[in-house]
């Protein structure tokens, strides 16, 4: 970890390849496959992988979502999280430093934008640009309270200043989606280059999982921010599909974690374990315990990853049929995705644990860096607390109480 700060990511000059969504998710698997090689040394030795998020973007999987009649190829957000899941299969890391960018091209399609909104920033994504997000501030008494203002200044510029803890993406981002207030205590959204003059981006995101998601915090010293870069905000009184979209992605990022280990679980198995000195059987791809082991932990991958798609097609079939307005849809959606978020991640976590079944202690081996799988799923389902995924969809189911509509649920 560093406390320095560091520069924004290099530019890069080539426009995303084009093609429809099907040519797009052709060049999927062979990213998978080099992310997969390079994760575990890339994680265990702290090197961030702008490489990574450069093919990504130049293979034209970014704008996935952006609808034809506004330059893209009209992906649903079922091709989303499968892309999701599997970039997340080769690194979770890569995977979830995206979640801003998906969920602001996300936030465009819902109740929460503008056309005018859409009409200027779908062609900014189709262009390859890269979006970060500043959400979170240093201080506060809730994850949602902001602390950083925009406000204009005495020659009625308008100026950005705050601090923000973390900053999900924004080292591997062109631009930066800040929350703000404005001087009436109004929530605003802010979008500016990650090199303009007052922003300063740190390396010094230290939990001991998703360790490389390129979210450090974010300093704001007297930012000059254009009108046209301010964008609206949710009262946080009504729901809004692209939220529900933010939890689905973190169990798209479980789903393909739960992969990973049942990768690395069938390669180790294969390669390096041994049998327990008192096993049945002479090795261990041979022992009925461990391969129960793996059995088990590529069920919980399959099911952890139908969950999450099940519940892509429930959006897409509020976005696909214009109901991002309908509030009883919605709450319906919302409680879709809490119980797929709610299993997904607890399959995701008792494969990662289940893991070292496979092997003795030389499965822990920091070579092997097996234990990134469980750290980063554990990371991942604390972001909201699963307990209250359940509560929420208990008092719906019973009482008919709606779910939260801030963007935590």
């Amino acid at each position: 970890m560093t406390l320095d700060s560091v520069a924004a990511r290099p530019a890069f000059s080539d426009e995303p390849l084009r093609g429809t969504t099907a040519d797009r998710l052709a060049r999927l698997p062979e990213i998978v496959a080099e992310l997969r090689r390079a994760d575990a040394n890339a994680e265990r030795d702290r090197i961030l992988q702008y490489g990574a998020v450069e093919r990504i973007r130049r293979a034209g999987l970014l704008d996935l979502r952006v609808p034809a009649r506004y330059g893209g190829p009209g992906g649903r957000v079922r091709d989303v999280l499968f892309t999701v899941i599997q970039i997340a299969r080769g690194s979770s890391n890569v995977a979830q430093s995206l979640r801003a960018h998906y969920g602001f091209a996300e936030r465009l399609l819902s109740n929460r934008a503008t056309e005018h909104e859409r009409v200027q920033w779908f062609p900014v994504i189709s262009a390859g640009t890269v979006f970060g997000n500043a959400i979170t501030d240093l201080n506060g008494k809730a994850p949602s309270s902001a602390d950083t203002t925009l406000i204009a200044d005495a020659a009625g510029v308008l100026r950005l200043n705050g601090h923000k803890f973390y900053s999900t993406g924004t080292l591997f981002a062109d631009v930066i989606a800040v929350s703000a207030v404005d001087s009436g205590g109004r929530d605003l959204q802010a979008i500016v280059p990650t090199d303009r003059v007052g922003v300063e981006l740190f390396d010094d995101w230290d939990g001991f999982g998703q360790r490389l998601t390129a979210s450090g915090g974010t300093r704001f010293d007297d930012v000059a921010v254009h009108p046209d870069e301010v964008t609206t905000i949710s009262d946080g009184a009504h729901l809004g599909h692209s939220t529900g979209f933010l939890q689905l992605y973190l169990a798209a990022v479980a789903a393909g974690i739960a992969h990973a280990t049942a990768d690395d679980a069938v390669a180790y198995v294969r390669e390096r374990a041994r049998p327990a000195a008192h096993s049945v059987a002479a090795t261990a791809a041979q022992d009925p315990f461990v391969l129960e082991a793996v059995g088990e932990i590529a069920a919980n991958a399959a099911a952890a990853e139908a969950l999450v798609l099940v519940a892509a097609d429930a959006i897409d079939e509020i976005t696909d049929a214009g109901r991002q307005d309908d509030a009883a849809a919605l709450a319906d959606l919302a409680v879709v995705i809490a119980k797929a978020q709610l299993i997904a991640e607890r399959l995701t976590l008792s494969g990662a644990q289940r893991l070292f079944d496979t092997g003795g202690a030389s499965a822990t081996a920091r070579t092997l860096n097996l234990d990134r799988h469980w750290r980063n799923a554990r990371t991942l389902a604390s972001h909201n607390p699963l307990a209250y995924k359940a509560h929420a969809t208990g008092d719906y189911l019973v009482n008919g109480t709606w779910p939260p509509a801030n963007g935590y649920f």
